[in-house]
Protein backbone atom coordinates (compact mmCIF):
# COMPACT_ATOMS: atom_id res chain seq x y z
CA UNK A 1 0.00 0.00 0.00
CA UNK A 2 2.89 2.49 0.86
CA UNK A 3 4.91 1.21 -2.50
CA UNK A 4 1.82 2.69 -4.12
CA UNK A 5 1.07 5.45 -1.99
CA UNK A 6 4.74 7.24 -2.20
CA UNK A 7 5.01 7.89 -6.07
CA UNK A 8 2.02 9.58 -5.85
CA UNK A 9 2.61 11.73 -3.10
CA UNK A 10 6.04 12.85 -4.65
CA UNK A 11 4.44 13.61 -8.10
CA UNK A 12 1.43 15.66 -6.19
CA UNK A 13 4.63 17.88 -4.27
CA UNK A 14 6.56 18.41 -7.45
CA UNK A 15 3.38 19.22 -9.02
CA UNK A 16 3.37 22.26 -6.06
CA UNK A 17 6.52 23.24 -6.69
CA UNK A 18 5.87 23.50 -10.24
CA UNK A 19 2.86 26.02 -9.88
CA UNK A 20 4.10 27.85 -7.03
CA UNK A 21 6.55 30.52 -7.60
CA UNK A 22 9.28 31.56 -4.98
CA UNK A 23 8.28 34.95 -3.37
CA UNK A 24 10.77 37.17 -1.47
CA UNK A 25 9.54 39.57 1.22
CA UNK A 26 9.92 42.92 1.35
CA UNK A 27 12.98 45.15 -0.23
CA UNK A 28 15.57 44.43 2.54
CA UNK A 29 18.15 47.03 3.26
CA UNK A 30 21.56 46.17 1.37
CA UNK A 31 23.35 46.96 4.80
CA UNK A 32 20.88 44.42 6.68
CA UNK A 33 21.48 41.58 3.90
CA UNK A 34 25.35 42.23 4.29
CA UNK A 35 25.22 41.89 8.66
CA UNK A 36 23.09 38.54 8.16
CA UNK A 37 25.32 36.82 5.37
CA UNK A 38 27.81 34.09 5.17
CA UNK A 39 29.51 35.44 2.98
CA UNK A 40 30.19 38.64 0.69
CA UNK A 41 32.11 38.84 -2.45
CA UNK A 42 32.48 39.86 -6.05
CA UNK A 43 33.70 37.42 -8.42
CA UNK A 44 33.39 36.05 -12.32
CA UNK A 45 31.68 33.01 -13.00
CA UNK A 46 33.71 30.67 -15.27
CA UNK A 47 31.82 27.35 -15.09
CA UNK A 48 28.30 26.37 -14.90
CA UNK A 49 27.10 22.92 -13.74
CA UNK A 50 23.79 20.97 -13.46
CA UNK A 51 23.88 17.97 -10.83
CA UNK A 52 20.67 15.86 -11.58
CA UNK A 53 18.41 15.17 -8.52
CA UNK A 54 16.73 11.63 -10.68
CA UNK A 55 16.43 10.39 -14.03
CA UNK A 56 12.85 11.58 -13.88
CA UNK A 57 13.03 14.70 -12.23
CA UNK A 58 11.99 16.97 -15.19
CA UNK A 59 11.26 20.03 -13.31
CA UNK A 60 14.83 20.30 -11.99
CA UNK A 61 12.97 20.38 -8.52
CA UNK A 62 16.05 17.90 -6.55
CA UNK A 63 18.58 19.23 -9.25
CA UNK A 64 21.53 21.90 -7.95
CA UNK A 65 23.58 23.91 -10.40
CA UNK A 66 26.92 24.67 -9.44
CA UNK A 67 28.54 27.99 -10.11
CA UNK A 68 32.64 28.34 -10.32
CA UNK A 69 33.15 31.93 -9.13
CA UNK A 70 36.94 33.38 -9.63
CA UNK A 71 37.37 35.82 -6.67
CA UNK A 72 37.95 39.52 -7.62
CA UNK A 73 36.95 40.59 -4.38
CA UNK A 74 36.18 39.62 -0.65
CA UNK A 75 34.09 41.48 1.80
CA UNK A 76 32.82 38.49 4.34
CA UNK A 77 33.33 35.06 4.99
CA UNK A 78 35.33 34.22 2.15
CA UNK A 79 38.59 32.06 3.12
CA UNK A 80 39.90 31.83 -0.39
CA UNK A 81 42.25 34.53 -1.94
CA UNK A 82 41.73 36.58 -4.92
CA UNK A 83 42.09 35.10 -8.13
CA UNK A 84 41.25 32.01 -6.72
CA UNK A 85 37.82 29.73 -7.76
CA UNK A 86 35.39 29.13 -5.55
CA UNK A 87 31.32 26.82 -5.99
CA UNK A 88 28.69 28.00 -5.08
CA UNK A 89 25.50 26.56 -5.19
CA UNK A 90 21.68 27.20 -6.01
CA UNK A 91 18.44 25.10 -6.55
CA UNK A 92 18.17 23.56 -9.91
CA UNK A 93 14.35 25.31 -10.47
CA UNK A 94 13.18 28.61 -10.10
CA UNK A 95 9.95 27.88 -8.26
CA UNK A 96 11.99 26.69 -5.23
CA UNK A 97 14.35 30.06 -5.18
CA UNK A 98 16.97 28.58 -7.61
CA UNK A 99 19.03 31.15 -9.66
CA UNK A 100 20.45 31.54 -12.75
CA UNK A 101 24.18 33.56 -13.72
CA UNK A 102 26.04 33.91 -16.84
CA UNK A 103 29.32 32.79 -17.40
CA UNK A 104 31.70 35.68 -18.20
CA UNK A 105 29.60 38.01 -16.21
CA UNK A 106 30.80 39.32 -13.01
CA UNK A 107 28.07 39.66 -9.87
CA UNK A 108 28.58 40.52 -5.93
CA UNK A 109 26.71 38.05 -4.17
CA UNK A 110 25.75 37.88 -0.40
CA UNK A 111 24.38 34.31 0.49
CA UNK A 112 24.61 31.24 3.33
CA UNK A 113 26.52 28.32 4.00
CA UNK A 114 25.32 24.80 4.68
CA UNK A 115 26.62 22.84 7.73
CA UNK A 116 29.35 21.70 5.52
CA UNK A 117 30.72 25.17 4.32
CA UNK A 118 29.27 24.83 1.01
CA UNK A 119 28.19 28.60 -0.09
CA UNK A 120 24.77 29.19 -1.33
CA UNK A 121 22.95 31.74 -3.32
CA UNK A 122 19.29 31.69 -3.56
CA UNK A 123 16.65 34.10 -5.16
CA UNK A 124 15.82 36.64 -1.93
CA UNK A 125 19.62 36.54 -1.21
CA UNK A 126 21.54 39.52 -2.55
CA UNK A 127 23.12 39.28 -6.18
CA UNK A 128 23.95 42.65 -8.25
CA UNK A 129 26.17 43.01 -11.28
CA UNK A 130 28.39 46.21 -10.03
CA UNK A 131 27.06 48.67 -12.84
CA UNK A 132 23.25 47.74 -11.03
CA UNK A 133 24.86 49.57 -7.80
CA UNK A 134 24.84 53.25 -7.10
CA UNK A 135 27.88 54.89 -6.28
CA UNK A 136 27.33 54.50 -2.94
CA UNK A 137 26.09 51.30 -2.79
CA UNK A 138 29.43 50.23 -4.17
CA UNK A 139 31.61 52.61 -1.60
CA UNK A 140 29.88 51.05 1.30
CA UNK A 141 30.59 47.49 0.04
CA UNK A 142 34.13 47.98 -1.71
CA UNK A 143 35.92 49.92 1.78
CA UNK A 144 36.48 48.42 5.02
CA UNK A 145 36.58 52.01 6.57
CA UNK A 146 33.90 53.50 9.27
CA UNK A 147 31.40 54.41 5.88
CA UNK A 148 31.00 50.78 5.11
CA UNK A 149 28.51 48.09 5.18
CA UNK A 150 31.12 45.80 6.89
CA UNK A 151 32.19 48.48 9.44
CA UNK A 152 29.04 49.10 10.89
CA UNK A 153 27.81 45.77 10.83
CA UNK A 154 30.45 44.96 13.55
CA UNK A 155 29.31 47.75 15.33
CA UNK A 156 25.98 46.46 15.36
CA UNK A 157 23.88 49.20 13.85
CA UNK A 158 20.05 48.10 13.82
CA UNK A 159 17.82 49.20 10.64
CA UNK A 160 14.24 48.51 10.71
CA UNK A 161 10.87 49.61 11.58
CA UNK A 162 11.64 49.86 14.88
CA UNK A 163 14.70 51.27 14.71
CA UNK A 164 15.67 54.51 16.52
CA UNK A 165 18.29 55.83 14.22
CA UNK A 166 17.77 54.04 11.35
CA UNK A 167 13.96 53.30 10.64
CA UNK A 168 13.80 51.37 7.12
CA UNK A 169 9.93 49.76 6.15
CA UNK A 170 11.20 46.75 4.64
CA UNK A 171 7.87 45.93 3.52
CA UNK A 172 7.00 49.15 1.31
CA UNK A 173 8.91 48.15 -1.28
CA UNK A 174 7.06 50.60 -4.02
CA UNK A 175 7.58 53.26 -1.54
CA UNK A 176 10.35 55.77 -2.79
CA UNK A 177 11.76 56.56 0.81
CA UNK A 178 12.43 52.90 1.08
CA UNK A 179 14.17 52.49 -2.59
CA UNK A 180 16.19 55.46 -1.68
CA UNK A 181 17.28 54.59 1.95
CA UNK A 182 18.51 51.67 -0.16
CA UNK A 183 20.35 52.98 -2.53
CA UNK A 184 22.00 56.07 -0.93
CA UNK A 185 22.00 55.62 2.91
CA UNK A 186 24.37 54.20 5.27
CA UNK A 187 23.29 53.49 9.26
CA UNK A 188 26.41 54.48 10.90
CA UNK A 189 27.28 54.58 14.55
CA UNK A 190 28.75 57.94 16.08
CA UNK A 191 29.33 58.06 19.63
CA UNK A 192 27.52 55.26 20.68
CA UNK A 193 24.22 56.70 18.44
CA UNK A 194 23.59 54.81 15.23
CA UNK A 195 22.20 57.37 12.67
CA UNK A 196 21.44 57.77 9.04
CA UNK A 197 24.04 59.20 7.00
CA UNK A 198 23.81 60.50 3.42
CA UNK A 199 20.03 60.07 3.25
CA UNK A 200 19.62 64.42 2.79
CA UNK A 201 17.65 63.43 -0.57
CA UNK A 202 15.32 60.50 1.06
Amino acid sequence: MVTKILPLIIVLVWMTYSVHSCRCRGYPHPQNQFCSADYVMYGEVTKEKLIPGAPDDVNNNLATWEYTFKIIFKMKGVTEGVGQDVVIETRGNGALCGVRFTVGQSYILMGGKKPDGTKTIYLCDFRSTLDSLSPFQAFYLFTKRSNSYNFNCRRRCNIGAKSIGCKYQSENQNDKTTRCLAKNALCKRERRRCRWVNNETC
